[in-house]
C-alpha cells in the first residue's frame, strides 16, 4: 500500500475519530481476552466465534463474514501474533473492516450497539486503522459515502428525489476530490442534508444527526463545503427565466409558481429592472415572490444554497418585484393557481 493512500485513511479514521470524540465519553473495555493468555488455536476460535456472534446480531452477509476472518489470518500472518491485542477486538474490527469492504452499510456506532460490553467507537476505528495498513486493504473500500445514503433516507422517510440527488452530490463532490480524507457517513449524512434542501423537503441537521450518528457540528461543516463545491460545479445559467427553470426543476416548484416568476421577470424586464445583469439573484427572487403569492413550499433558505450571496439580497429584490404586477394581474394568477390546484382532486 502506497504512503498516500496510508496517509488518506489515517485522515478519514482520524476524521471519524475526532467526531466520535466530540459527541461521546470514552468508555473503559471489560472482560477483554488478550492474545498472549491463550494458545494460537483458541486465539482463532475465540476470534471466529465473535466474528460470528456479531454478524448475526448485525445480519452481515456470509460472504463477508469469511473475508473477515480471512483479515484475521492476514493480519496475525503479517503481524507474526496478535499477543498483546484484545481478540474481541480484533474481531470486530475484521468484521469492520470487511463490511467497508464488501460495502454493507453499517457504522461505528452498530458495532457498539451490538457489543457494548467490549467495543468503543474509539477503539474500533483505531485497531480497524492498524488492520487496514498492515494486510494493505485497497483505500477505495473506506472511502465510500454512497453506500450510507440509502440507510439514512430509509430512515428519515425522505423522496427517491431526496436520495438521488443525495448520490449526485456525493459523485460530483467526490469527482472534484473535495471528500478526500473525510468521513464517509459525515459526507453522506451532509450530502442527505444538502439533497433535502435541494428538493424542499424539511428536515434538520439534528433529524439526520441522530440518524446518523454523526455530530451537527461535522453535517453543518460538510454540508457548507460541498455546497460552495456545488456552486463551481453547477454553474447556473446567464438568464434569470433559465434560473428559474432550473431550479424549479431541482427544487419540485409546482407549475403555478414557475409560471408567476417568469411573468414576474418578464414585467421586471419591461420595467427596466436590472434582472440581466444579476440574472441568478433576479431569478431566485422571482421563485421566492411567487412562491409567496402561492403559499408554495420553497424556502429562503433552499434558494439561497444556489448563490454565494447573502439570503438578504435574495429578499431585497423580491420585495422589489411586489410593485411589478397590477392588482388584475395578481387576481388571474391566484385563480389561475387555485384551478391547478384542484383539477387532481376532481379527478
Amino acid at each position: 500500500m502506497s504512503d498516500e493512500f496510508i496517509e488518506e485513511i489515517d485522515d478519514i479514521l482520524s476524521d471519524v475519530l475526532s467526531d466520535v470524540e466530540s459527541t461521546s465519553p470514552g468508555k473503559p473495555e471489560q472482560h477483554i481476552t488478550f492474545g498472549q493468555s491463550v494458545s494460537t488455536e483458541r486465539q482463532t476460535a475465540i476470534v471466529d466465534d465473535r466474528i460470528d456472534q456479531l454478524a448475526v446480531e448485525l445480519e452481515v452477509p456470509s460472504a463477508t463474514v469469511d473475508l473477515a476472518k480471512s483479515l484475521r489470518d492476514q493480519y496475525r500472518d503479517q503481524r507474526g501474533d496478535i499477543i498483546g491485542t484484545a481478540l474481541e477486538l480484533v474481531a470486530a474490527s475484521c468484521l469492520y473492516c470487511a463490511v467497508k469492504v464488501t460495502e454493507v452499510p453499517l457504522d461505528p456506532t452498530d458495532f457498539v450497539t451490538a457489543d457494548d460490553t467490549v467495543v468503543t467507537r474509539n477503539a474500533l476505528l483505531r485497531r480497524s486503522k492498524d488492520i487496514a495498513s498492515t494486510v494493505g486493504l485497497d483505500p477505495s473500500a473506506f472511502f465510500g459515502s454512497e453506500q450510507y445514503v440509502d440507510r439514512y433516507c430509509d430512515a428519515l422517510g425522505v423522496t427517491d428525489a431526496v436520495n438521488e440527488r443525495a448520490k449526485e452530490i456525493i459523485q460530483i463532490t467526490e469527482d472534484s476530490g473535495l471528500s478526500s480524507g473525510k468521513s464517509p457517513s459525515g459526507w453522506a449524512a451532509a450530502a442527505v442534508y444538502n439533497a433535502c434542501l435541494d428538493v424542499g423537503e424539511k428536515r434538520t441537521q439534528q433529524d439526520i444527526s441522530r440518524i446518523a450518528n454523526v455530530s451537527e457540528v461535522t453535517i453543518r461543516n460538510r454540508y457548507q463545503e460541498q455546497r460552495a463545491g456545488l456552486r463551481n460545479a453547477e454553474q447556473l445559467p446567464s438568464d434569470p427565466s433559465a434560473v428559474i427553470a432550473h431550479v424549479a426543476g431541482a427544487s419540485d416548484v409546482d407549475a403555478a409558481t414557475k409560471a408567476l416568476a417568469d411573468l414576474l421577470i418578464k414585467k421586471a424586464r419591461t420595467d427596466e429592472y436590472p434582472v440581466d445583469e444579476e440574472p441568478t439573484l433576479w431569478g431566485l427572487a422571482a421563485i421566492r415572490r411567487a412562491s409567496r403569492l402561492t403559499d408554495g413550499p420553497i424556502a429562503l433558505k433552499t434558494l439561497s444554497q444556489y448563490t454565494d450571496e447573502d439570503s438578504d439580497e435574495i429578499s431585497t429584490r423580491a420585495k422589489q418585484l411586489r410593485s411589478v404586477l397590477n392588482q388584475a394581474e395578481m387576481k388571474n394568477s391566484r385563480i389561475k393557481h387555485a384551478k391547478q390546484t384542484s383539477e387532481p382532486d376532481q379527478e
